[in-house]
C-alpha cells in the first residue's frame, strides 16, 4: 500500500528536494570553477607581487582596465631621489594652491604624521608628536584638551572633500579653531578629492568653499591634490592590491592621502597611533575608540572588520594597513603607539590576504561575476558563508 503523505508535508519535501538539488550544483560549480583558477581561497600573491609581469602589464599594457593617460608604472622610488636632489625649495608636483593655481612648496626633515585613533589616548605622546618639524594631521582632529597626548602644533592639515564641506560649511566654531584661533590654527590644509578624477572639469561644490576660505583667511595657505594626482593615487592603489579602485566599490581613505603627501615632502616620517593589519585579530579583548576625541562613537576594531567584510562600498582600513607597511622601509616610515612589529613592515608584495580580499577573490568567481543573483542571494542570505565569505 503506498504511503500518502499530507499536502503539507509533501510540499516541504519537495522543497527541500529542490533546495537540495539546487545545493548541489552550485556546489559543484562553485568547485569546477575553482578548480580551474587554482583554488578558491589560493593566495594570489603571484599577481599582487611588486614587479611582477602581472602587475606590470595591469599598470601598462591592459586597455580594459586603465586610459590611456594612466598607462604609465608607477615607481616611487625614482620620485623620491627625484625629490631629495632638488633641496629645500623643491615644488611639489601634484599640489596646487586654491588661489591662482600657485605650484606648493614645502618640505620637511622629520614629519609626525598624528592619527585621530583613540590609541593615542593615555600615551602622553604630545611632546614627542611636537617635536618632529612638521605635524600633519587629519579632517577635523581638534588638539585642545587633548595636548597630552596628541600635541598642540599642526603644520599641515589633510581633509576629503566630503568632510570639508561638513566641516567648515555650516560650523563657524570649526572655522574659528582650525583657521583662526593662534593656538590651534594650522598652517596649511590639503585637500584630497577621495573617488573624484575630474575636478578641472566638474569641480564639486567643496571646491567654491575651498576658494571662498582661502580669500577670507590669507593666514592658512590652501592647497589640494590635482586630477593627476588622484589619478596617480588610484594606480598606486592598483599597483599595491591588483584591484581597480571603482569595481572594488571602495575609496582611499584620508590616510591614504596623508602618506602620499608625507612620502612626497618628508624625509622622515613618524606615524603616531595607527594599528598594522592584523591587530584586531592579535588584540581581540581590547576595546580602543575609533576616534580619541569621540569615545562613544564606535570602536576601531568593529568599524575597521565591518569596513573590510562588506562588498559594497567603504574604505578598506585593513588593507591600506597592509600597504602602508610595505612603504615602511623604502620611505623611512615609523610606527609609533603602538609600535610596529618588524615582520609588518615588509618591502616585499607577498600578498595581501585580508578579509576584503579573500572576499572580494570569492565574488570573482564565475559564477557569481555572471550571475549577479547568485552572489547577491549568498552575500546576504549566509547559505554556504564559509565557501563565498
Amino acid at each position: 500500500m503506498a504511503i500518502r503523505w499530507p499536502p503539507r508535508n509533501r510540499c516541504l519535501f519537495l522543497l527541500f528536494a529542490l533546495l537540495n538539488s539546487l545545493a548541489c550544483i552550485v556546489f559543484m560549480m562553485l568547485f569546477f570553477d575553482a578548480g580551474k583558477s587554482g583554488g578558491l581561497f589560493e593566495s594570489s600573491a603571484e599577481g599582487l607581487s611588486e614587479g611582477s609581469d602581472k602587475n606590470s602589464r595591469q599598470l601598462t599594457g591592459d586597455n580594459r582596465m586603465l586610459s590611456p593617460a594612466r598607462r604609465q608604472p608607477v615607481n616611487r622610488q625614482n620620485e623620491k631621489d627625484s625629490f631629495r636632489r632638488k633641496g629645500p625649495d623643491a615644488v611639489l608636483k601634484g599640489y596646487q594652491n586654491f588661489l591662482g593655481n600657485k605650484s606648493v612648496k614645502f618640505q620637511c626633515n622629520q614629519c609626525a604624521i598624528v592619527t585621530s585613533s583613540g590609541q593615542l589616548l593615555g600615551t602622553g605622546a604630545g611632546r614627542e608628536i611636537d617635536s618632529n618639524d612638521c605635524v600633519l594631521r587629519m579632517n577635523n582632529a581638534p588638539t585642545k584638551g587633548h595636548e597630552e597626548d596628541v600635541g598642540s602644533r599642526t603644520t599641515i592639515r589633510v581633509v576629503g572633500h566630503i568632510n570639508f564641506g561638513r566641516i567648515f560649511g555650516d560650523d563657524p566654531a570649526f572655522v574659528e579653531e582650525i583657521f583662526v584661533n593662534a593656538s590651534t590654527k594650522t598652517d596649511s590644509v590639503v585637500i584630497h578629492w577621495s573617488y573624484l578624477t575630474d575636478i578641472d572639469t566638474r569641480p564639486p561644490k567643496e571646491y567654491a568653499l575651498a576658494v571662498k576660505l582661502a580669500q577670507t583667511h590669507p593666514n592658512v595657505s590652501f592647497n589640494m591634490f590635482t586630477p593627476q594626482k588622484m589619478v596617480y593615487a588610484e594606480d598606486l592603489f592598483l599597483h599595491e592590491t591588483g584591484l581597480i579602485r571603482s569595481r572594488a566599490k571602495t575609496w582611499m581613505s584620508t590616510g591614504w592621502y596623508t602618506f602620499l603627501l608625507a612620502m612626497d615632502s618628508c624625509k622622515q616620517i613618524n606615524v603616531y597611533g595607527m594599528i598594522w593589519g592584523d591587530y584586531c585579530t592579535e588584540h581581540p579583548d581590547k576595546e580602543v575608540p575609533y576616534h580619541y576625541y569621540g569615545p562613544a562613537f564606535k570602536a576601531e576594531c568593529r568599524y575597521y572588520h565591518a569596513s573590510e567584510t562588506r562588498l559594497t562600498g567603504g574604505h578598506l582600513f585593513i588593507m591600506e594597513k597592509a600597504v602602508f607597511g610595505r612603504w615602511a622601509y623604502a620611505h623611512n616610515i615609523r610606527f609609533h603607539y603602538p609600535l610596529w612589529p618588524a615582520r609588518k613592515l615588509r618591502p616585499d608584495h607577498s600578498g595581501l590576504l585580508t578579509p576584503f580580499m579573500l572576499r572580494y577573490q570569492a565574488a570573482q568567481n564565475r559564477l557569481f561575476s555572471k550571475l549577479a543573483f547568485w552572489k547577491l542571494f549568498f552575500h546576504f542570505s549566509g547559505l554556504f558563508y564559509p565557501l563565498v565569505h
